[in-house]
């Protein structure tokens, strides 16, 4: 029983590792294309903040979903 905790403890670590990743990415990604759509075409600002809040808004819900998976995990 202890291994499975132990074995479920890694697991949950590297998939928080990976999220954290994905999340940073991510975020460096949309601050590039940010501040070539500010250069090129001001008025598409907008579109890239949504897409941001959208893309982010998924990562923060992929995360709560496997922390309270992991949190309520029950080996039986």
């Amino acid at each position: 029983m202890l291994i499975v905790h132990i074995l479920v403890g890694i697991l949950f670590g590297f998939i928080l590792w990976k999220l954290l990743k994905v999340t940073i990415k991510f975020v460096l990604w949309l601050l590039l294309i940010g501040i070539i759509v500010a250069i090129i075409f001001p008025q598409g600002l907008f579109l890239v903040g949504g897409i941001g809040v959208f893309g982010l808004s998924a990562l923060v819900v992929l995360f709560i979903l496997s922390l309270l998976g992991f949190l309520f995990f029950e080996g039986h």
